[in-house]
Protein backbone atom coordinates (compact mmCIF):
# COMPACT_ATOMS: atom_id res chain seq x y z
CA UNK A 1 0.00 0.00 0.00
CA UNK A 2 2.86 2.39 0.77
CA UNK A 3 4.61 1.38 -2.35
CA UNK A 4 0.82 2.20 -4.35
CA UNK A 5 0.52 5.52 -3.02
CA UNK A 6 4.08 6.99 -3.12
CA UNK A 7 3.45 6.00 -6.93
CA UNK A 8 -0.06 7.26 -7.22
CA UNK A 9 1.75 11.05 -5.64
CA UNK A 10 4.27 10.74 -8.21
CA UNK A 11 2.14 10.27 -10.99
CA UNK A 12 -0.10 13.09 -10.26
CA UNK A 13 2.82 14.99 -10.15
CA UNK A 14 4.09 14.03 -13.46
CA UNK A 15 1.07 15.46 -15.29
CA UNK A 16 0.61 18.66 -12.91
CA UNK A 17 4.56 19.45 -13.33
CA UNK A 18 5.08 18.26 -17.23
CA UNK A 19 2.11 21.64 -18.17
CA UNK A 20 4.09 24.42 -17.04
CA UNK A 21 7.32 22.36 -18.27
CA UNK A 22 5.35 22.31 -22.08
CA UNK A 23 5.54 26.13 -21.98
CA UNK A 24 9.05 26.55 -20.39
CA UNK A 25 10.74 23.65 -22.84
CA UNK A 26 9.33 23.06 -26.59
CA UNK A 27 11.09 19.79 -25.85
CA UNK A 28 8.67 18.93 -23.62
CA UNK A 29 5.00 18.21 -24.15
CA UNK A 30 2.33 16.86 -22.18
CA UNK A 31 -1.00 14.73 -22.83
CA UNK A 32 -3.30 13.47 -20.57
CA UNK A 33 -7.37 12.11 -20.83
CA UNK A 34 -9.46 8.83 -19.72
CA UNK A 35 -12.71 7.95 -19.01
CA UNK A 36 -15.86 7.83 -16.34
CA UNK A 37 -17.99 5.11 -16.71
CA UNK A 38 -21.27 4.25 -14.43
CA UNK A 39 -22.83 0.59 -15.04
CA UNK A 40 -25.82 -1.04 -13.97
CA UNK A 41 -27.31 -4.43 -14.67
CA UNK A 42 -30.03 -6.92 -13.76
CA UNK A 43 -29.40 -10.61 -13.54
CA UNK A 44 -32.11 -13.93 -13.13
CA UNK A 45 -30.10 -16.81 -12.32
CA UNK A 46 -32.96 -18.79 -12.81
CA UNK A 47 -34.01 -21.95 -10.83
CA UNK A 48 -33.48 -24.60 -9.39
CA UNK A 49 -29.90 -22.43 -8.64
CA UNK A 50 -27.18 -22.92 -5.61
CA UNK A 51 -28.10 -19.23 -4.88
CA UNK A 52 -31.61 -20.48 -4.07
CA UNK A 53 -29.38 -21.33 -0.79
CA UNK A 54 -29.07 -18.09 0.56
CA UNK A 55 -32.07 -15.91 -1.04
CA UNK A 56 -33.81 -15.18 -4.48
CA UNK A 57 -32.11 -15.45 -7.66
CA UNK A 58 -33.33 -13.24 -9.61
CA UNK A 59 -34.10 -9.86 -10.99
CA UNK A 60 -30.33 -9.00 -9.02
CA UNK A 61 -29.21 -5.39 -8.85
CA UNK A 62 -25.73 -4.41 -9.31
CA UNK A 63 -23.78 -1.60 -10.25
CA UNK A 64 -20.84 0.13 -10.64
CA UNK A 65 -18.11 3.50 -11.22
CA UNK A 66 -14.82 3.29 -13.30
CA UNK A 67 -12.96 6.09 -13.58
CA UNK A 68 -9.41 6.62 -15.52
CA UNK A 69 -6.97 9.55 -15.62
CA UNK A 70 -4.02 8.81 -18.49
CA UNK A 71 -0.98 11.09 -18.23
CA UNK A 72 1.76 10.76 -21.09
CA UNK A 73 4.71 13.07 -21.13
CA UNK A 74 7.05 13.56 -23.92
CA UNK A 75 10.19 14.64 -23.58
CA UNK A 76 12.09 15.71 -26.87
CA UNK A 77 11.99 12.77 -30.12
CA UNK A 78 13.00 9.85 -28.25
CA UNK A 79 11.45 9.72 -24.48
CA UNK A 80 8.16 8.64 -23.19
CA UNK A 81 6.67 8.66 -19.66
CA UNK A 82 3.09 7.38 -19.01
CA UNK A 83 1.28 6.58 -16.19
CA UNK A 84 -2.27 5.79 -16.11
CA UNK A 85 -4.33 5.56 -12.86
CA UNK A 86 -7.83 3.59 -12.52
CA UNK A 87 -10.17 3.57 -9.46
CA UNK A 88 -13.09 0.79 -9.61
CA UNK A 89 -16.57 0.48 -7.48
CA UNK A 90 -18.40 -2.64 -8.23
CA UNK A 91 -21.18 -4.09 -6.29
CA UNK A 92 -25.18 -4.52 -5.62
CA UNK A 93 -27.07 -8.07 -5.03
CA UNK A 94 -25.22 -10.33 -6.70
CA UNK A 95 -22.08 -9.54 -5.19
CA UNK A 96 -24.23 -9.94 -1.84
CA UNK A 97 -26.01 -13.12 -2.86
CA UNK A 98 -22.37 -14.62 -3.52
CA UNK A 99 -20.38 -13.98 -0.59
CA UNK A 100 -23.20 -15.10 1.42
CA UNK A 101 -23.51 -18.31 -0.22
CA UNK A 102 -19.33 -18.80 0.15
CA UNK A 103 -19.78 -19.14 3.49
CA UNK A 104 -20.97 -22.38 2.83
CA UNK A 105 -19.49 -23.25 -0.20
CA UNK A 106 -15.75 -21.40 -0.48
CA UNK A 107 -15.15 -21.60 -4.17
CA UNK A 108 -18.56 -19.44 -4.62
CA UNK A 109 -16.22 -16.49 -3.86
CA UNK A 110 -15.08 -17.37 -7.44
CA UNK A 111 -18.11 -15.81 -8.63
CA UNK A 112 -17.78 -12.59 -7.32
CA UNK A 113 -15.87 -10.06 -8.89
CA UNK A 114 -12.67 -9.52 -7.60
CA UNK A 115 -9.58 -6.47 -7.94
CA UNK A 116 -7.15 -7.72 -10.39
CA UNK A 117 -3.77 -9.21 -8.03
CA UNK A 118 -0.52 -7.97 -8.22
CA UNK A 119 0.64 -11.22 -6.36
CA UNK A 120 2.24 -12.79 -8.75
CA UNK A 121 3.79 -9.06 -10.58
CA UNK A 122 7.21 -7.43 -10.03
CA UNK A 123 5.33 -4.15 -8.36
CA UNK A 124 2.24 -4.15 -5.86
CA UNK A 125 0.43 -1.01 -7.32
CA UNK A 126 -2.90 -2.18 -6.61
CA UNK A 127 -4.71 -1.42 -3.34
CA UNK A 128 -7.79 -2.53 -2.10
CA UNK A 129 -9.92 0.60 -0.50
CA UNK A 130 -12.50 -1.67 0.99
CA UNK A 131 -13.85 -4.91 0.24
CA UNK A 132 -17.21 -5.93 2.00
CA UNK A 133 -20.40 -8.15 1.59
CA UNK A 134 -21.86 -5.55 -0.70
CA UNK A 135 -19.41 -3.68 -2.43
CA UNK A 136 -15.74 -3.82 -3.72
CA UNK A 137 -13.72 -0.35 -3.67
CA UNK A 138 -10.09 -0.41 -5.19
CA UNK A 139 -7.55 1.58 -6.97
CA UNK A 140 -4.35 0.80 -8.96
CA UNK A 141 -1.50 2.01 -11.71
CA UNK A 142 -2.57 0.36 -14.73
CA UNK A 143 0.41 1.74 -16.94
CA UNK A 144 3.76 2.85 -15.73
CA UNK A 145 6.21 3.26 -17.98
CA UNK A 146 9.43 4.64 -19.75
CA UNK A 147 9.85 4.59 -23.66
CA UNK A 148 12.72 5.19 -25.61
CA UNK A 149 12.05 5.18 -29.01
CA UNK A 150 15.20 5.05 -31.22
CA UNK A 151 15.71 4.99 -35.09
CA UNK A 152 15.97 1.02 -35.29
CA UNK A 153 15.49 -0.09 -31.80
CA UNK A 154 12.60 1.11 -29.00
CA UNK A 155 12.85 -0.07 -25.63
CA UNK A 156 10.34 -0.02 -23.20
CA UNK A 157 10.03 -0.74 -19.65
CA UNK A 158 7.59 -0.54 -16.92
CA UNK A 159 4.00 -1.82 -16.43
CA UNK A 160 2.62 -1.91 -19.64
CA UNK A 161 0.20 -4.00 -21.95
CA UNK A 162 1.16 -6.22 -24.92
CA UNK A 163 -0.62 -8.40 -27.57
CA UNK A 164 0.62 -10.61 -29.77
CA UNK A 165 -1.78 -13.09 -32.14
CA UNK A 166 -4.10 -12.43 -34.59
CA UNK A 167 -7.45 -13.86 -32.81
CA UNK A 168 -10.35 -11.60 -32.83
CA UNK A 169 -11.84 -13.30 -30.33
CA UNK A 170 -9.99 -16.69 -28.96
CA UNK A 171 -6.40 -15.64 -29.03
CA UNK A 172 -3.64 -18.78 -27.89
CA UNK A 173 -0.79 -16.70 -28.81
CA UNK A 174 -1.62 -14.09 -26.62
CA UNK A 175 0.00 -15.60 -23.62
CA UNK A 176 -0.33 -12.07 -21.13
CA UNK A 177 -3.15 -11.16 -19.99
CA UNK A 178 -5.53 -12.41 -22.78
CA UNK A 179 -8.99 -10.70 -23.09
CA UNK A 180 -12.12 -13.15 -22.31
CA UNK A 181 -13.66 -13.96 -25.26
CA UNK A 182 -17.19 -12.70 -23.62
CA UNK A 183 -15.44 -9.02 -23.00
CA UNK A 184 -17.43 -6.69 -25.00
CA UNK A 185 -15.70 -3.86 -23.58
CA UNK A 186 -12.23 -4.08 -24.73
CA UNK A 187 -10.67 -0.19 -24.04
CA UNK A 188 -8.02 -1.54 -21.87
CA UNK A 189 -5.59 -4.72 -21.77
CA UNK A 190 -4.48 -5.23 -18.40
CA UNK A 191 -0.82 -4.08 -17.55
CA UNK A 192 1.93 -6.25 -16.83
CA UNK A 193 5.41 -5.40 -15.68
CA UNK A 194 7.70 -5.96 -18.32
CA UNK A 195 10.71 -5.12 -20.34
CA UNK A 196 10.07 -4.76 -24.36
CA UNK A 197 12.42 -4.45 -26.86
CA UNK A 198 10.89 -4.01 -30.41
CA UNK A 199 12.90 -3.43 -33.80
CA UNK A 200 13.48 -4.23 -37.59
CA UNK A 201 16.18 -6.22 -38.93
CA UNK A 202 16.38 -7.42 -42.60
CA UNK A 203 13.23 -9.49 -43.69
CA UNK A 204 11.85 -8.80 -40.63
CA UNK A 205 9.21 -5.90 -40.51
CA UNK A 206 8.90 -6.45 -36.54
CA UNK A 207 11.01 -7.89 -34.05
CA UNK A 208 10.25 -8.16 -30.44
CA UNK A 209 11.53 -9.40 -27.24
CA UNK A 210 9.90 -9.48 -24.12
CA UNK A 211 10.49 -10.16 -20.33
CA UNK A 212 8.18 -10.44 -17.80
CA UNK A 213 9.70 -10.84 -14.14
CA UNK A 214 7.25 -12.93 -11.68
CA UNK A 215 7.41 -13.13 -8.11
CA UNK A 216 6.41 -16.48 -6.36
CA UNK A 217 3.20 -16.02 -4.43
CA UNK A 218 4.32 -18.45 -1.29
CA UNK A 219 7.57 -16.59 -1.11
CA UNK A 220 7.13 -13.50 -2.73
CA UNK A 221 10.75 -13.89 -4.80
CA UNK A 222 11.06 -13.22 -8.03
CA UNK A 223 11.46 -16.71 -9.63
CA UNK A 224 12.61 -17.65 -12.74
CA UNK A 225 10.14 -20.76 -12.88
CA UNK A 226 7.25 -17.87 -12.65
CA UNK A 227 8.83 -15.35 -14.94
CA UNK A 228 8.30 -15.36 -19.08
CA UNK A 229 10.88 -14.48 -21.58
CA UNK A 230 9.55 -14.66 -25.48
CA UNK A 231 10.17 -13.33 -28.40
CA UNK A 232 8.66 -13.11 -31.98
CA UNK A 233 9.18 -12.35 -35.32
CA UNK A 234 6.89 -11.00 -37.98
CA UNK A 235 8.04 -11.08 -42.06
CA UNK A 236 6.32 -11.34 -45.10
CA UNK A 237 6.55 -14.03 -48.12
CA UNK A 238 4.30 -15.63 -50.71
CA UNK A 239 1.56 -13.01 -50.51
CA UNK A 240 1.37 -13.26 -46.69
CA UNK A 241 2.18 -12.15 -43.31
CA UNK A 242 3.71 -14.38 -41.18
CA UNK A 243 4.53 -14.41 -37.28
CA UNK A 244 7.06 -16.85 -35.36
CA UNK A 245 6.99 -17.47 -31.66
CA UNK A 246 9.20 -18.93 -29.11
CA UNK A 247 8.77 -18.37 -25.45
CA UNK A 248 9.56 -20.02 -22.31
CA UNK A 249 6.70 -19.39 -20.00
CA UNK A 250 6.10 -20.04 -16.37
CA UNK A 251 8.24 -23.71 -16.63
CA UNK A 252 6.60 -24.22 -20.23
CA UNK A 253 8.75 -23.57 -23.59
CA UNK A 254 5.84 -22.23 -26.26
CA UNK A 255 6.10 -21.76 -29.49
CA UNK A 256 3.68 -20.57 -31.79
CA UNK A 257 3.34 -19.61 -35.57
CA UNK A 258 0.65 -17.56 -37.62
CA UNK A 259 -0.78 -16.07 -40.66
CA UNK A 260 -2.34 -13.12 -42.80
CA UNK A 261 -3.26 -12.63 -45.85
CA UNK A 262 -6.58 -11.65 -48.09
CA UNK A 263 -9.23 -13.92 -49.61
CA UNK A 264 -10.85 -12.06 -52.34
CA UNK A 265 -11.93 -9.13 -49.70
CA UNK A 266 -11.77 -10.95 -46.89
CA UNK A 267 -9.06 -11.22 -44.01
CA UNK A 268 -8.19 -14.56 -42.81
CA UNK A 269 -6.08 -14.77 -40.18
CA UNK A 270 -4.61 -18.36 -38.49
CA UNK A 271 -2.49 -18.93 -35.50
CA UNK A 272 -1.34 -21.87 -33.45
CA UNK A 273 0.88 -23.04 -30.77
CA UNK A 274 2.55 -25.61 -28.65
CA UNK A 275 3.03 -26.06 -25.29
CA UNK A 276 5.54 -28.32 -24.22
CA UNK A 277 4.79 -29.09 -20.64
CA UNK A 278 7.95 -28.69 -18.13
CA UNK A 279 9.79 -28.11 -21.80
CA UNK A 280 9.52 -31.51 -22.69
CA UNK A 281 7.65 -31.43 -26.00
CA UNK A 282 6.83 -35.35 -25.64
CA UNK A 283 4.30 -33.98 -23.62
CA UNK A 284 2.66 -31.15 -25.37
CA UNK A 285 -0.86 -29.73 -26.05
CA UNK A 286 -1.51 -28.00 -29.31
CA UNK A 287 -3.68 -24.87 -29.60
CA UNK A 288 -5.50 -23.24 -32.70
CA UNK A 289 -7.62 -20.42 -33.89
CA UNK A 290 -8.82 -19.40 -37.67
CA UNK A 291 -10.81 -16.68 -38.29
CA UNK A 292 -12.16 -14.58 -41.31
CA UNK A 293 -13.51 -11.59 -41.12
CA UNK A 294 -15.16 -9.24 -43.91
CA UNK A 295 -17.21 -5.98 -44.51
CA UNK A 296 -19.83 -4.60 -46.66
CA UNK A 297 -22.52 -2.12 -47.91
CA UNK A 298 -25.70 -3.25 -48.37
CA UNK A 299 -29.15 -0.88 -48.64
CA UNK A 300 -26.92 1.79 -47.73
CA UNK A 301 -25.92 0.54 -44.38
CA UNK A 302 -22.54 -0.40 -43.58
CA UNK A 303 -22.21 -4.27 -42.54
CA UNK A 304 -19.54 -6.35 -40.38
CA UNK A 305 -18.91 -9.59 -40.30
CA UNK A 306 -16.39 -12.36 -38.32
CA UNK A 307 -16.54 -15.67 -37.66
CA UNK A 308 -14.28 -17.57 -35.95
CA UNK A 309 -13.16 -21.40 -35.17
CA UNK A 310 -10.71 -22.35 -31.89
CA UNK A 311 -9.05 -25.51 -30.49
CA UNK A 312 -8.28 -25.79 -27.37
CA UNK A 313 -5.78 -28.15 -26.59
CA UNK A 314 -6.16 -28.22 -23.03
CA UNK A 315 -9.65 -28.61 -22.79
CA UNK A 316 -11.58 -31.46 -22.52
CA UNK A 317 -15.40 -32.93 -24.24
CA UNK A 318 -16.68 -32.81 -20.57
CA UNK A 319 -16.32 -29.40 -18.59
CA UNK A 320 -16.14 -31.85 -15.65
CA UNK A 321 -13.23 -33.63 -16.80
CA UNK A 322 -11.74 -30.32 -17.40
CA UNK A 323 -12.10 -29.12 -13.86
CA UNK A 324 -9.96 -32.14 -12.30
CA UNK A 325 -7.13 -30.89 -15.01
CA UNK A 326 -4.67 -29.54 -12.90
CA UNK A 327 -2.49 -28.25 -16.20
CA UNK A 328 -6.32 -26.05 -17.59
CA UNK A 329 -6.89 -25.31 -13.70
CA UNK A 330 -3.42 -23.42 -13.33
CA UNK A 331 -4.35 -21.45 -16.96
CA UNK A 332 -7.49 -20.60 -16.10
CA UNK A 333 -6.41 -19.33 -12.52
CA UNK A 334 -3.77 -17.21 -14.40
CA UNK A 335 -6.09 -15.76 -16.86
CA UNK A 336 -4.94 -17.55 -19.70
CA UNK A 337 -7.65 -19.42 -20.73
CA UNK A 338 -11.40 -18.40 -19.95
CA UNK A 339 -12.94 -21.90 -21.77
CA UNK A 340 -13.41 -25.65 -20.57
CA UNK A 341 -14.10 -27.31 -23.76
CA UNK A 342 -12.05 -27.99 -26.85
CA UNK A 343 -14.03 -27.01 -29.84
CA UNK A 344 -15.64 -23.60 -30.41
CA UNK A 345 -17.27 -21.69 -33.23
CA UNK A 346 -17.92 -18.30 -32.47
CA UNK A 347 -19.06 -15.14 -34.53
CA UNK A 348 -20.21 -11.58 -34.87
CA UNK A 349 -22.31 -8.97 -36.53
CA UNK A 350 -22.10 -5.09 -36.68
CA UNK A 351 -24.65 -3.57 -38.65
CA UNK A 352 -24.59 0.28 -38.40
CA UNK A 353 -28.22 1.81 -37.90
CA UNK A 354 -27.10 5.39 -38.34
CA UNK A 355 -23.33 6.99 -37.95
CA UNK A 356 -23.72 7.29 -34.41
CA UNK A 357 -25.62 3.55 -33.49
CA UNK A 358 -24.48 0.31 -34.10
CA UNK A 359 -26.22 -3.05 -33.49
CA UNK A 360 -24.07 -6.08 -32.35
CA UNK A 361 -24.52 -9.71 -32.15
CA UNK A 362 -21.73 -11.81 -30.80
CA UNK A 363 -22.37 -15.51 -29.95
CA UNK A 364 -20.06 -18.33 -28.62
CA UNK A 365 -20.95 -22.08 -29.11
CA UNK A 366 -19.01 -25.00 -27.09
CA UNK A 367 -19.60 -27.77 -30.25
CA UNK A 368 -18.50 -30.58 -27.49
CA UNK A 369 -21.61 -30.26 -25.32
CA UNK A 370 -24.18 -27.94 -27.79
CA UNK A 371 -24.26 -24.81 -25.27
CA UNK A 372 -23.68 -21.23 -26.03
CA UNK A 373 -23.43 -17.82 -25.20
CA UNK A 374 -25.52 -15.13 -26.99
CA UNK A 375 -24.75 -11.54 -27.07
CA UNK A 376 -26.91 -8.49 -28.33
CA UNK A 377 -26.04 -5.15 -28.07
CA UNK A 378 -26.65 -1.70 -29.25
CA UNK A 379 -23.70 0.82 -29.05
CA UNK A 380 -24.90 4.74 -29.27
CA UNK A 381 -22.41 7.45 -29.36
CA UNK A 382 -24.93 9.76 -27.52
CA UNK A 383 -22.39 13.06 -27.69
CA UNK A 384 -18.70 13.61 -29.45
CA UNK A 385 -17.62 12.11 -26.19
CA UNK A 386 -20.46 10.10 -24.56
CA UNK A 387 -20.73 6.49 -25.77
CA UNK A 388 -23.80 4.47 -24.34
CA UNK A 389 -23.76 0.92 -24.56
CA UNK A 390 -27.30 -1.58 -24.04
CA UNK A 391 -26.86 -5.30 -23.81
CA UNK A 392 -27.49 -8.49 -22.98
CA UNK A 393 -25.19 -12.40 -22.07
CA UNK A 394 -27.76 -14.86 -21.95
CA UNK A 395 -26.31 -18.09 -21.94
CA UNK A 396 -28.02 -21.37 -22.88
CA UNK A 397 -27.60 -24.75 -22.66
CA UNK A 398 -28.88 -28.21 -21.00
CA UNK A 399 -27.51 -29.32 -17.58
CA UNK A 400 -23.89 -30.17 -17.01
CA UNK A 401 -22.81 -28.05 -20.01
CA UNK A 402 -20.43 -25.30 -19.94
CA UNK A 403 -22.93 -22.45 -21.09
CA UNK A 404 -25.94 -24.40 -19.64
CA UNK A 405 -24.35 -24.47 -16.37
CA UNK A 406 -23.20 -27.09 -14.35
CA UNK A 407 -25.42 -29.12 -11.81
CA UNK A 408 -24.14 -29.37 -7.81
CA UNK A 409 -23.40 -32.50 -7.64
CA UNK A 410 -25.58 -33.20 -4.25
CA UNK A 411 -28.60 -31.68 -4.76
CA UNK A 412 -28.69 -31.28 -8.64
CA UNK A 413 -29.29 -27.02 -8.39
CA UNK A 414 -27.39 -25.45 -11.18
CA UNK A 415 -24.53 -22.74 -10.74
CA UNK A 416 -24.52 -21.81 -14.55
CA UNK A 417 -24.07 -18.02 -15.12
CA UNK A 418 -27.32 -16.05 -15.06
CA UNK A 419 -28.96 -13.94 -18.13
CA UNK A 420 -27.89 -10.74 -17.98
CA UNK A 421 -28.94 -7.28 -19.07
CA UNK A 422 -26.65 -4.42 -18.90
CA UNK A 423 -26.30 -0.38 -19.56
CA UNK A 424 -22.90 1.07 -19.42
CA UNK A 425 -22.61 5.12 -20.37
CA UNK A 426 -19.03 6.17 -20.48
CA UNK A 427 -18.06 9.83 -21.03
CA UNK A 428 -13.97 9.93 -22.73
CA UNK A 429 -12.17 13.40 -22.01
Amino acid sequence: MRLTRTLCIFCCLLWIGALPCQSASPDVEAKWGGHLRAQGSSSWYGKPHVLEYVGDTGPLADGGFDGRLNGSVFVGEHLTLEAQYQAALTGGESRRQIQRLAQGFPTAQSLAAGAPSDGRRLFSLTGVLEENEDYLLYHRLDRLSATYAGDKLTVRAGRQALTWGNGLIFNPMDLLNPFSPSDVVRDYKTGDDMLVLQGWAGPFSDLQLAYVPRRNVCTGDVSGSESSIAGKAKFSAFGSDWDVMAARHYEDAVVGFGMVRYVLNAAWRTDFTITALDGDFSDSDFSAVTNMDYSWVWGGHNFYGLCELYYNGFGHGDPWDSLVDPDLLIRLDRGEIFTLGRWYASGQLQFEAHPLVNLFLSTIVNLDDGSLLIQPRISWDALSSLNILVGADIPAGSGNTEFGGLDEPFSGKSMGSPVKAYLLATWYF
